[in-house]
C-alpha cells in the first residue's frame, strides 16, 4: 500500500493580500492549513524570515501571528527546534472560552452561568444514562465515596463537587459537552467554595449527587434528567444564599453581579474562602 505523500510545509504558504489585517490573514491561513490536514501535529514551520517572504509580510507580522497561534494552542515554539504544529486540545479551547467569560469582567453575572447549566447539565445527565460505561460508573462511585465524609474541608468539597459534574459530562462520550462544562469549571469551583458557608451544603450535595448517580446507573434517562434538574434548583438556591451572606459582609448590594470572581487561581480561591470563613464566625 502506497502511503499518501503530505505536502512539504515549506511550500504551503501564499502571499497575503494587503486589503485585510495582515496578522489576522496570516493566522487564518495557518489555521486553515491545520484544519485541512496539510499541516499536521509535529510539522515544523519554516524559519521566520522564510515565512515572511512566502506570506509577503514583515517579520513583525509573522511574529505576532505566531504568538497568536501559540496562545490558541495551535503552535508551539521549541527552543532549538523552531515553531512546531500542535494538536488542538480541549484544554486550550476551554481556556479560550474561560478567558472570554473573564476578560474585562471583574464581576460576572452568575445568572447567565446558572442558565447555561440548566440546559447543559440536565442534558448531560440524560446522555450519561444512555451511554455510561462501567468505567464511568466506577469513577462517579469513587468521587461519591471520597465526598461522603467531607463535611469539614471547604476546598476538597468544592473540588469533588465539580469533579462529579465533570464525570457525568465525560460519561456522555461527547467531548463538546465536556468542553463546554470545563469552560466554567473554575467559576463553579469558586462558587462551591463560597457555598460551603451555607449550613449543610456538603450533605445536601452528596444526597443529590447520589440520586443522580443511581438514575444514571439504572439507565433511566428521564430519571437522571429530573434528578439533575432538582439538584440544580437546590444548588442555585444555596448559591444565592451564599452570595447574600458574602455581599452583606462586604457591605455591597446583593445579587449575582455583585460577586467578584476571586478564584482564578488556587491561592486566590483559598484567600477568598479564608475571608468568607469570617461569616461563619459572625
Amino acid at each position: 500500500m502506497i502511503e499518501q505523500q503530505m505536502p512539504n510545509p515549506i511550500h504551503l504558504f501564499k502571499a497575503i493580500q494587503r486589503s485585510a489585517t495582515l496578522v489576522h490573514r496570516v493566522t487564518g491561513q495557518v489555521e486553515q492549513l491545520i484544519i485541512k490536514g496539510k499541516l499536521r501535529p509535529g510539522d515544523r514551520l519554516p524559519p521566520e524570515r522564510e515565512l515572511a517572504r512566502q506570506f509577503g509580510v514583515s517579520r513583525t507580522v509573522v511574529r505576532e501571528a505566531v504568538r497568536s497561534l501559540v496562545a490558541k494552542g495551535l503552535l508551539e515554539v521549541r527552543p532549538g527546534s523552531g515553531t512546531v504544529v500542535r494538536s488542538p486540545s480541549a484544554d486550550a479551547v476551554a481556556q479560550s472560552l474561560m478567558m472570554f467569560l473573564r476578560a474585562g469582567r471583574p464581576e460576572f453575572d452568575c445568572e447567565k452561568v446558572m442558565e447555561i447549566r440548566r440546559v447543559l447539565e440536565v442534558a448531560n445527565a440524560g446522555f450519561a444514562a444512555q451511554r455510561r460505561t462501567p468505567e464511568d460508573l466506577a469513577e462517579m462511585e469513587r468521587i461519591l465515596r471520597n465526598a461522603s465524609t467531607l463535611t469539614y474541608d471547604r476546598y476538597r468539597f468544592a473540588e469533588l463537587d465539580v469533579a462529579f459534574h465533570a464525570a457525568v459530562a465525560r460519561a456522555t462520550h461527547n467531548e463538546l459537552l465536556s468542553l463546554l462544562l470545563d469552560s466554567v469549571a473554575d467559576i463553579l469551583l469558586t462558587w462551591r467554595q463560597l457555598s460551603f458557608d451555607v449550613p449543610s451544603t456538603p450533605e445536601r450535595a452528596f444526597t443529590y449527587h447520589r440520586a443522580i448517580y443511581e438514575q444514571i446507573k439504572r439507565g433511566d434517562v428521564e430519571g437522571a434528567r429530573r434528578a439533575m434538574s432538582e439538584h440544580l434548583v437546590e444548588s442555585e438556591d444555596t448559591m444565592r444564599k451564599a452570595i447574600a451572606l458574602h455581599t452583606a459582609h462586604a457591605g455591597q448590594e446583593g445579587g449575582c453581579t455583585s460577586l467578584r470572581d476571586e478564584g482564578a487561581t488556587e491561592d486566590n480561591g483559598r484567600e477568598s474562602a479564608d475571608e468568607i470563613a469570617i461569616l461563619r464566625e459572625s
